[in-house]
């Protein structure tokens, strides 16, 4: 069993694990009405999905199930393990296909739930789709490793490997990471999920780089006999690229004719992405500093080209979004689900002087998809998660107003980003 996700510091840890807590006992009980309903379809209790579950279990909420342990124990009628540090049983017995919970206070195990409700909101139930996960700007396919790692070693699912655009050749490439310690299984072809990259990520246009997801959504298709749609899930920018697709707007590089959606689409899922832009990108750019002596470009740990063509583009009403973001002219398509993860928790600059609530790159109302579309009915939801400052984040020092942090680039890594990623999976 290997690790997830990075974590905060122990008083941050323990505030979330409480949270956790609260959360995971509270969803029990609220999906245990829905599980009990009739019109719930169960799933048969496979030792796969059964062992998926419990893992799912003990990463998202270590507060209840620790330490991680690995394998099942038998007690008719209970597939289930034990955990001694919380003194904890978490089960699913063959007699009806439901979850049970003891705790250390418990005289005997609880009903939480029909199996199928769990299985749904773990990410360990069927797999109608290939997923293919896209990062964004100054970020690569690695941004997703952690990711990456959970769901080979922990739901088993199969790694197709990193769809790459070849810009010479204009084909895709899957390749499968070096792997030293023969852990990381990958195919090379078919798969239940991808990491792609694009063939750059500041010196593309984003209908560019749409175009290249076109590409790359038919070569994993191509892999995939039978599967007619992907789900998508784009970090930043790249959640900004599939809409380009999505709107009909993407194109080649060379090319000024856009190429047509294919309806290969089942879900978009996009994570802190800049839907109406960020001001960020603005002052980047003009490379403000009001920060004493440090540019606002700093805030990101990564190298940034203030003059790049992803930088004008992210712009609050650059033409690039303007365009995008004209759902009269270039709708979304209605059958297609989408989904915005904000990540908060920082205060984020929204102009010279103003700053809201946001990941402190991306300002929570950017990210949200809904803010633009609004009464179109379109089959959305939304989800705020609010991002601990860590080690992946950066901090630069503002006058009068003191330390100001981003988390943006810490999301594709955050235990609570992951666990709302999995329950929209299906």
């Amino acid at each position: 069993m290997g690790k997830y996700y990075e974590q905060p510091s122990t008083q941050k840890r323990l505030l979330a694990a409480r949270a956790l807590g609260l959360i995971i006992l509270a969803a029990f009980y609220n999906t245990a009405a829905v599980a009990n309903d009739s019109s719930v379809k169960a799933e048969p209790a496979t030792l796969p999905n059964i062992e998926c579950v419990l893992n799912w279990a003990q990463t998202f909420y270590p507060n209840l199930f620790s330490p991680l342990v690995a394998g099942v124990q038998l007690s008719s009628p209970y597939t289930f393990r034990y955990y001694p540090d919380t003194n904890a049983y978490v089960g699913v017995s063959s007699a009806d296909n439901h979850v049970y919970y003891r705790g250390p206070d418990d005289i005997t195990p609880k009903d939480i739930g029909d199996l199928s409700v769990f299985l749904k909101e773990s990410g360990c139930g069927a797999r109608p789709y290939p997923v293919i996960f896209m990062h964004g700007m100054a970020s690569t396919a690695d941004t997703w490793i952690a990711y990456r790692s959970y769901l080979i070693n922990n739901a088993d699912w199969t790694f197709g490997g990193i769809p790459t655009y070849n810009q010479a050749t204009k084909t895709v490439d899957i390749i499968c990471p070096p792997d030293p310690d023969l852990r990381i299984k990958c195919t090379g072809s078919f798969g239940d999920f991808y990491t792609l990259n694009f063939s750059d990520n500041q010196g593309l246009f984003l209908d560019v780089q749409g175009g290249e997801l076109a590409v790359i959504i038919q070569a994993v298709l191509e892999q995939n006999p039978g599967a007619t749609k992907v789900l998508l899930i784009g970090h930043s920018t790249g959640g900004l690229a599939a809409r380009e697709y999505l709107q009909g707007l993407a194109r080649g590089l060379d090319s000024v004719t856009t190429i047509p959606y294919r309806e290969d689409i089942a879900k978009l899922i996009t994570i802190g992405t800049p839907h109406q832009g960020s001001f960020w990108a603005e002052a980047c750019h003009i490379n403000l500093d009001i920060f004493d002596s440090v540019g606002i470009c700093d805030l990101l740990p990564a190298q940034i080209d203030s003059d790049s063509i992803a930088i004008k583009e992210l712009q609050p009403n650059s033409s690039a979004l303007n365009i995008l973001n004209d759902l009269t002219t270039h709708p979304l398509p209605s059958n297609v689900s989408y989904v915005s993860i904000i990540g908060t928790g920082q205060p984020t600059l929204s102009s010279l002087i103003d700053f809201q609530s946001g990941d402190g790159i991306v300002s929570d109302t950017s990210q949200n998809l809904i803010t633009v579309t609004g009464d179109l009915p379109l089959p959305q939801k939304s989800a705020k998660i609010d991002i601990p400052f860590r080690e992946c984040g950066n901090k630069i020092k503002v006058p009068a107003i003191g330390k100001v942090g981003q988390t943006h680039t810490c999301e594709t890594t955050d235990i609570g980003v992951g666990a709302e990623i999995l329950r929209n999976l299906q």
